[in-house]
C-alpha cells in the first residue's frame, strides 16, 4: 500500500511590505491637497457651471427617456 506524504506548508508572516500599491486615484483619499488647492467660485459662477451642466446633460437624459419610452410602447403592443 502506498502512503502519500504531506507537503509541508510554510507558515506565512506579514512583514508589513507592500504588494500592489492600493491609493487609487479618485477616492476621497487620494490627494489630501486637493481641497486647498481648488479655487473658490462666487455664486453666479456656481450658477453658471450647474446650467452649463444641465444643458449639456438633459438631453442625454432626454434620450434614455425616450428610449425607454419606446421600448415600453413597443412591448406593450407586442404583449397586448
Amino acid at each position: 500500500m502506498k502512503t502519500k506524504k504531506k507537503k509541508k506548508k510554510t507558515k506565512y508572516i506579514d512583514d508589513g511590505h507592500t504588494i500592489y500599491n492600493m491609493d487609487v486615484e479618485g477616492f476621497k483619499w487620494h490627494d489630501k491637497k486637493k481641497g486647498k488647492d481648488s479655487v473658490p467660485l462666487e455664486k453666479k459662477e456656481k450658477l453658471a457651471v450647474i446650467k452649463a451642466a444641465l444643458i449639456v446633460y438633459l438631453p442625454i437624459l432626454l434620450v434614455c427617456l425616450i428610449g425607454f419610452a419606446l421600448a415600453g410602447f413597443l412591448l406593450y403592443l407586442w404583449l397586448h
